[in-house]
């Protein structure tokens, strides 16, 4: 019966053991736990920032797209404009 006795209290040492590393580790992670709401805010308002910059970077190459084919259009035009001045120049040369 002794030796019954003794392998039940070391089982039960085993057990209370485990037991104990077992809420050792759930204390320890109880923080963490704790922090997991603000940590969801963040992410939601990661996610929210992240939508802004998007539709702002979708405007900005709109805008760069025009401002890249006015820059083209006036471009044509200065050179429509210098072709002009070099014809009245040789115009007037020889008037």
């Amino acid at each position: 019966m002794t030796n019954k006795s003794n392998y039940t209290d070391v089982l039960l040492e085993d057990i209370n053991s485990k037991f104990d590393a077992v809420l050792e580790a759930v204390s320890g992670m109880q923080d963490s736990v704790k922090k997991i709401p603000k940590m969801s805010e963040r992410i939601e308002k990661l996610e929210s920032d992240m939508t802004m910059v998007k539709l702002v970077t979708q405007a900005t190459g709109s805008d760069a797209k025009l401002i890249k084919i006015r820059t083209e259009k006036l471009e044509s035009i200065l050179e429509d404009v210098t072709d002009l001045q070099i014809r009245v120049k040789t115009l007037e040369a020889h008037a």
